[in-house]
């Protein structure tokens, strides 16, 4: 009897368990949207979304939407906010923190660039991947996977100025 509870018990937790939530999405929400998901968001927000996961958006004054959302293993501030429950945020094309370098040019293709992030970035890693998406192939969202020695350190979708 306890076994089957039990086992009922699993099968309705999983039943239950969250949908991920997609880098790209984010990026379309409106800011009301993004602050029921994050109630403390308003212009920017830094969040603790599971062990060693961390979100950073930053919003864009214009649009009211994010301008970058970057998903990574390193925090993006110095206190980010812990967040009710742990979020599954993950990347359209399956990279994932921790991914090696040969899994990312396999799901990803080659870069259109790859250099040392610059300024604030260099937080993320040491090389930073650079897939330009261009509006002749319908799209307008860029997008970083940023290594350190060989591994996903950080995923970021963002629209350039």
């Amino acid at each position: 009897m306890r076994v089957a509870f039990m086992v009922g018990a699993l099968l309705i937790a999983g039943s239950l368990a969250a949908e991920p939530i997609y880098l790209d999405a984010i990026m379309e929400m409106q800011l009301a949207e993004l602050q029921q998901q994050f109630p403390t968001l308003r212009k920017e927000g830094c969040y603790r979304i599971g062990a060693d996961r961390f979100l950073l958006i930053e919003i864009e004054k214009k649009d009211q939407k994010p301008g970058r959302v970057v998903l990574s293993s390193v925090a993006p501030c110095r206190r980010p906010e812990d967040t009710p429950v742990a979020l599954d945020i993950r990347h359209r094309k399956e990279i994932d923190l921790g991914s090696r370098s040969l899994e990312v040019l396999e799901k990803m293709k080659r870069p259109d660039a790859s250099a040392p992030p610059d300024g604030a970035l260099r937080k993320f890693g040491d090389t930073e991947y650079f897939y330009i998406c261009r509006v002749s192939e319908g799209c307008a969202r860029h997008t970083s996977v940023f290594m350190r020695a060989g591994v996903v350190s950080a995923i970021a979708e963002w629209y350039s100025e």
